[in-house]
């Protein structure tokens, strides 16, 4: 694990350096934030529950800057610069290179959002519980982003999938509405990969969860995780004879 360090490392160099990026990425989701509250301020104008819709779209709109989709598009660049086969020559997994670069990107993210935890719970127990998750749930949607990346190897150009995936990230992950809002159709989305990293997050965070719950999603998080690598390896495969195909 050490000759992974200088990878994230080179991660956490770049979340500086560029902090301008980071500042307006800050900036731009807590305006969204913003405009979400307050228009459910309006229609929550004579309801006791605006307090617990805020709480819920301040974790939820936080937990989404961790979990971000930006590894789909960093492998398609070196897809579509050649330079994927630099990194194939290493002496390391692409995987965990990846990986940890991404993690010292988000770094600065993680320790505000920490911060920022202490003002939103009481006890020390729900923060436990949630650094346990987000550890897990981090895994499987970095797993889940790598399969999206995957399509790189077939499609010339990812970035117009962006807005389609942000789309659905913003719907699916509780980012604009509580889910349970969908009443029964709720039951058959919160085990979704959006909703697992931050729809859950936020939930244990507001305290309307339990225990029992607690280990389901990290049942639901485990099982996404098998898919997603299992699904991966295999369009890796494929696609590096697609990709050593093109290059000959």
């Amino acid at each position: 694990m050490k000759r992974y360090l200088p990878v994230y490392y080179l991660g956490l160099k770049n979340s500086l350096i560029y902090r301008a990026n980071m500042i307006m990425k800050l900036v731009l989701q807590l305006a969204s934030l913003l405009v979400t509250v307050l228009m459910w301020k309006f229609i929550l104008a004579e309801s006791g529950n605006f307090q617990k819709m805020a709480r819920y779209l301040l974790a939820t709109n936080l937990v989404s800057l961790i979990f971000t989709t930006g590894p789909v598009f960093q492998f398609a660049d070196m897809v579509e610069s050649g330079n994927l086969s630099l990194y194939l020559t290493r002496p390391l997994s692409l995987y965990w290179y990846l990986f940890n670069y991404n993690l010292g990107l988000q770094t600065p993210l993680l320790l505000l959002y920490l911060i920022l935890l202490l003002f939103l719970v009481k006890s020390a127990g729900p923060v436990f519980l949630l650094l346990i998750y987000l550890l897990l749930s981090s895994l499987m949607f970095f797993s889940l982003m790598m399969v999206l990346a995957m399509l790189s190897f077939w499609l010339i150009n990812m970035w117009p999938l962006r807005s389609g995936i942000n789309a659905v990230y913003l719907l699916l992950g509780g980012l604009y509405f509580p889910l349970n809002l969908l009443g029964p159709v709720y039951q058959y989305l919160k085990y979704n990969p959006f909703s697992l990293v931050t729809d859950f997050p936020a939930r244990l965070l507001t305290g309307t969860t339990d225990q029992r719950d607690f280990f389901t999603n990290c049942l639901a998080v485990c099982c996404w995780l098998l898919l997603s690598v299992l699904l991966g390896k295999a369009l890796f495969k494929k696609g590096i004879k697609t990709f050593e195909g093109a290059g000959a």
